[in-house]
Parts: C-alpha cells; structure tokens; sequence
C-alpha cells in the first residue's frame, strides 16, 4: 500500500513544470513575508500608541506635582483658615491623583518608590492638616517649616520628572529603561514629618487650572450681558467688517451662515488682499460687534516687539468699539503673542471681562480675537464702593510678604457670582504673588502664584 502511494506521489511530481514549482514557492514565500511585515508594522504601532500613553501619563504626573509645588507656595502665604484648608485640599487631590498617574508606569514598584512615597506623604500630610485646622487647631511654626520642606522637594521632584521626559521625548532613553534608572533619577525626598499616620481616603477627579491670563477660564452668566436690543440683518452685521478692516482692503467676503445658541451669530470668510490666507469671522447678531476671528500665517521670526503689538491690538479693540479695557496679562511663543484684556471701571480692574488679542510679531496682523467674557459679562457695575479700607485689607496680608503694587479689582467666584476685592501684588524669596482680599468682609479669597516665563507672564 505504501510501495503504490510513493508510486502515484512520484507520478505527480513529474507530471509538475519545475518553473511553475518555483513561482509556486516564490507565491508562498512573497505572502509569508508581507504577512510578516504586516504583523511587524501593526506591532510597531501598537507598541507607540501604548508608549504614547506612557508619556500622557508622565505629562499628567508633572502637571499635578507643579500645581502642589504652587499650592504649597500658597499655603506659606494665607493667614485665612478657610483659604487654609481650600489649599490643602487641593494638595491632597493633586497628589493623589499624581500617585494615581505614576502607577500607570510600565516599571515595577521598586523603581519608582522614592516618587510613590513622597507623594504619599504629601497627600498624608496635608490631609492631616486639613483635620487640624477643621478641629480649631493653627499650623504651628513646625508645621510651616514641614511645608516648606515638602514645597522645595516638590521642585527638585518636578525638574527630575522633567528630565526623564525630556530624555523620553528626545529618544535619549526608552520606557523599558526607565525601571533601570528609576531610583537613580529619582532622588530620595522625604515629605515632612517621618511619623505622618497613613490615612487611606478616596478622592475625587480634579483638574488644576493653569491660566493665562487672571480667571480667564470664567464665565459667569448665562446669558450675555453686554448684548441688547433686536437682532440686525446679515448686510449690517457686514458692516462690523468694512470698520475693522478697509472695505478697499477686502478682496473677498462671504457670508457663511449663522449660529443660533445663547449668543446668535453672524458668521463669515474674509480675505484681505495684503494676507495669503482667510479669515473667519462670527458677529454678534445684537449691537453687531466681533465675537471670535480666527487666522493662520505661517511665522517664522519677529520683527514687531511685543510693545508694538499690544498697540496693534488695543488699536484693533477701538475699531471694534471696545475703549474701557487695559492689558493684564501676556503669553508670546511661536512668533506670536496673545495678550487678556480685562475691563475698567471707575479704575476697578473687572477680570470677569475679558478680551484675547493674539498678534503676528511677524507680520502684526491680528491671528485671532475672543471676546466670549466680554460680551457675557460686561455691564456697568452699581456698587465698587469698599466697605473696609485698603489698609484694613493689607493687615490681613502675611508680613513677611513686600507689597509691590494694590488697587480694585472684581473677580468671579466658583459659585458663579463676582465679588470686589482689593486685588495686592506682592513678592516673597523671589516669588511674585496676586492676593485678593475681599472688599466688604475683609477675608482672604484667592491667591495666584505670579510665573515670568520666556514667553510672557502667567498665574497659577
């Protein structure tokens, strides 16, 4: 049986062309190898969409540890119990949720350990600190050496992390080294007291703001305050844009549609003859006034100063009927510089209102504007009449603070509301800060960590 089956396989053999024997095995071993290249490729991303999840998870981890390190800046300042224990909280989610972030790793626990403890440590710590204030007990002087302890471990910390994310990004070092190098990088910082009880609590998801610009995240009505009277038709909405840019200076408009929400818009593409690219304009369907434009140049150096196009920009917010605003605060980076304009009144700083003016340090057109707090919040204001004196304000102020400027300022609160303050700069080791005392009761409400950055001034 065997003998007759090797008979009929030799058979078939020779019956098979040689030449279509080796295509047939080039077929087989060509589809073997795209399979394989396939599989390689497809292993290659799936291998950069976990390592980019890695680095979003470094990315979160040095986000929260800056804003402890700030928080902690903020807890040496306060003299408010209440303002106190906000503070603290937050250094508890924060670090929380840093912990949290770090745990996303693809090391082992021994690596990391050093950064694991200190964030224990800090979220321990500040928790038992919230209790302590909360049963009527102050911080002590060995309490706020603690926290000045952990606030200068926070910034060795942060810098590390940046390093390693830094070298991540660069390709210096790849994620399955970093278990290698963990503790080497990581140096050992000890968070405050040795002896801090461990206290296990839940947290809830927190997101730290960092601003650029002085509550440039708020809006506070529902409704916008700034817009009265009966809708105009679209050909007088057109009109908006013959007085901010030259009707001579318009190679072509046209009209896109509208937006029905809580503010009804106008919206349209213009293209000026002296600019490559076009713009989008939204006017506002009452009082027709400029709501967003939007416009992208490719820059590639600077030729205006910064001085140069803040005048560009005030002198663009004229054109749009805006007076009653001055500069706070600034942020220039890819050859362009975005300046927050916050409203005045009776020399009362009204950050709720604010306007955003980006500028080409290039060329000096206007990229984009936003004016969305404006028009939702500005109106005038009947009572910024201080009910306690500045100096009365600035005795509620730590002493060892040097006050660098003062005056007026209304700022919104988390409930949605806006209060008058006096609004103190002040400076401490080299550390500039915003201090808002409450104008009526005298309470601390906010501080902000003041940060001159290459690019500008922002707050924390």
């Amino acid at each position: 049986m065997l003998e007759k089956l090797e008979i009929k396989i030799d058979k078939w053999k020779k019956k098979i062309n040689k030449k279509y024997f080796g295509i047939l095995l080039f077929m087989v071993f060509g589809a073997m190898t795209i399979f394989g290249l396939e599989m390689a490729s497809l292993f290659q991303k799936e291998k950069q969409k976990v390592q980019d999840e890695y680095n979003k998870a470094m990315y979160q981890v040095i986000s929260y540890v800056q804003n402890v390190e700030v928080e902690l800046q903020k807890l040496q300042l306060t003299n408010t119990d209440t303002l106190k224990i906000s503070t603290l909280a937050d250094i508890w989610r924060q670090s929380n949720l840093a912990k949290t972030c770090l745990e996303e790793f693809p090391v082992t626990q021994d690596s990391m350990q050093n950064a694991s403890k200190f964030l224990t440590q800090v979220s321990d710590y500040s928790y038992s600190l919230m209790k302590q204030i909360i049963a009527g007990n102050g911080l002590t002087e060995q309490d706020y050496g603690n926290i000045k302890e952990i606030s200068s471990n926070a910034v060795e910390f942060s810098d590390v992390l940046s390093e390693i994310y830094q070298d991540l990004n660069a390709g210096r070092i790849k994620w399955d080294e970093l278990a290698k190098i963990g503790n080497e990088k990581l140096p050992d910082v000890e968070g405050g007291n040795s002896n801090i009880e461990s206290i296990n609590k839940t947290f809830q998801n927190y997101e730290g703001l960092i601003y650029d610009g002085a509550f440039s995240d708020h809006i506070l009505t529902l409704e916008p305050n700034f817009l009265t009277g009966e809708n105009v038709s679209e050909e007088e909405a057109r009109t908006t844009i013959y007085e901010l840019f030259e009707e001579s200076s318009i190679e072509s408009l046209e009209y896109t549609g509208d937006t029905v929400g809580t503010v009804e818009l106008y919206n349209y593409n213009v293209k000026l003859k002296e600019e490559k690219e076009t713009k989008t304009l939204s006017i506002t369907k009452k009082n027709r006034k400029l709501y967003l434009m939007l416009y992208s140049e490719d820059n590639t150096r600077d030729q205006i100063s910064v001085e140069e196009a803040s005048q560009k920009a005030m002198a663009f917010l004229e054109k749009n009927g805006i007076t009653d605003v001055e500069e706070t605060y600034y942020l220039q980076e890819n050859h362009s510089v975005t300046i927050n304009y916050a409203g005045v009144q009776d020399n009362v700083i009204l950050y709720p209102d604010l306007i955003k003016v980006k500028v080409s340090l290039e060329t000096g057109n206007i990229l984009s504007y936003e004016a969305k707090g404006y028009i939702f919040n500005h109106s005038i204001r009947e009572n910024l009449i201080p009910e306690v004196t500045i100096e009365q304000a600035r005795a509620k102020i730590n002493p060892d603070i040097e006050i660098l400027a003062e005056g007026l300022a209304v700022i919104p609160t988390d409930s949605k509301s806006e209060i008058l303050t006096y609004e103190f700069k002040g400076k401490i080791e080299d550390r500039e800060f915003l201090i808002y005392i409450n104008a009526s009761s005298g309470l601390e409400e906010k501080i902000l960590m003041i940060l001159d950055t290459p690019g500008g001034t922002l707050t924390m």
